[in-house]
């Protein structure tokens, strides 16, 4: 006797999906696993990165504690002892080589570069100059600049045309490194023209060439540049340059130029008594930025009998005019808190005589 249990089984040539029936659902459901699965790939993907990077890190400072004092040895002599520098470890001897470099001074700093040549450090970033990793090549650079190497002058020379910022600026300062006179009769026209180096860095690079090298090639400079952006930026280098030869050649372009900016940054490294007159003249410039350059140099060199010049100035319609103005009245010879007192007692400009007051308060807080 056969029970109905009320259950039949599937036909045996049925095939049971766990897939979604409707097509829709299936493919959005295949794309989650799929999203599912490249979840997972990354996350193995950057755990395996991060624990590469550990494990170099590791590495490089495992190396890093042999080689400091093999190099802190040169502060005294060249140690005996050359370092074992794997290739894959150079770059990172390189880096703590210079760092070590900039920080000596003396017979210090020859040590060390003989270090490195007996090493073959020179060779080793002659080559890698030649590198395509811009890291490679700029402390490639570095390194022969500190090592005064000449035999890669003419490609250090081509690389400060280089249209990066930074692989072209190192190369300049390799250059300045090897031999600052042979380079800066030319280099100061290119630091003129390249508005994408920074000035400050220009400035700190000149400095450390000192004023003897750089005032007679940022004066010829001056003469040749072409356009006055070119000369701002070359007035503005010259704060390192000796007083007397910026003087003489910033007394000049504000004598010439037409171009508010250019005399603006001509009277700023003005300093000399004789230059009076201009400082006068520039008072009453139609330029902001002048009148402001020009009351700064009267703080400087200005005479009791500008007196009346910096009261006209304190009614000037810009505040930085009317501020600098107010400084210099201070400033001048002979001047007494009196006399700045009665002053501020004549004036019917109520900007002018805030301005004053501020100034004195300012000067009473020192």
């Amino acid at each position: 006797m056969r029970l109905d249990t009320g259950f039949s089984p599937p036909p045996e040539h049925a095939v049971v999906s766990w897939l979604p029936h409707d097509p829709l659902l299936a493919v959005v459901f295949q794309a989650g696993l799929g999203i599912i699965a490249f979840s997972l790939l990354m996350l193995v993907a950057v755990f395996l990165l991060r624990m590469r990077l550990v494990l170099r890190t590791r590495r490089e400072h495992r190396y890093a504690a042999q080689w400091r004092p093999l190099l802190a040895e040169c502060v005294f002599d060249v140690p005996q002892a050359l370092p074992v520098v794997p290739r894959s470890m150079r770059y990172h001897f390189m880096k703590l080589w210079n760092h070590h470099h900039e920080s000596l001074e003396g017979s210090a700093r020859g040590n060390l570069e003989t270090l490195a040549r007996r090493m073959g450090i020179d060779e080793v970033a002659r080559n890698m100059l030649q590198s395509s990793d811009l890291r490679e090549r700029m402390i490639a650079i570095i390194t022969l600049g500190h090592l005064g190497d000449r035999e890669r002058w003419q490609e250090l020379r081509a690389l400060v045309a280089h249209p990066s910022p930074l692989l072209s600026l190192a190369a300049a300062r390799a250059l300045l490194d090897i031999d600052a006179e042979a380079t800066l009769a030319w280099l100061v026209m290119v630091m003129a023209a390249r508005e994408d180096w920074p000035l400050a860095r220009l400035v700190a690079m000149l400095k450390e060439a000192g004023p003897d090298r750089v005032t007679l090639p940022l004066v010829a400079a001056l003469k040749a540049a072409g356009n006055p952006r070119q000369t701002v930026r070359l007035l503005r280098m010259m704060e390192v340059a000796h007083t007397a030869g910026a003087g003489e050649a910033a007394a000049r372009v504000v004598r010439e130029s037409d171009d508010p900016e250019v005399k603006a940054a001509g009277l700023r490294l003005l300093g000399d008594p004789r230059e009076l007159g201009l400082a006068r003249s520039a008072a009453a410039h139609e330029s902001w930025v002048v009148r402001v350059a020009a009351a700064r140099l009267l703080s400087r060199i200005g005479e009791a009998g500008d007196r009346q010049l910096l009261v006209g100035m304190l009614k000037d319609a810009h505040w930085w005019v009317r501020y600098h103005a107010a400084r210099a009245l201070v400033a001048l010879p002979a001047t007494a808190p009196g006399d700045i007192d009665r002053i501020r007692s004549t004036l019917d400009d109520r900007y002018a005589a805030d301005m004053l007051d501020q100034v004195m308060a300012e000067a009473r807080s020192r």
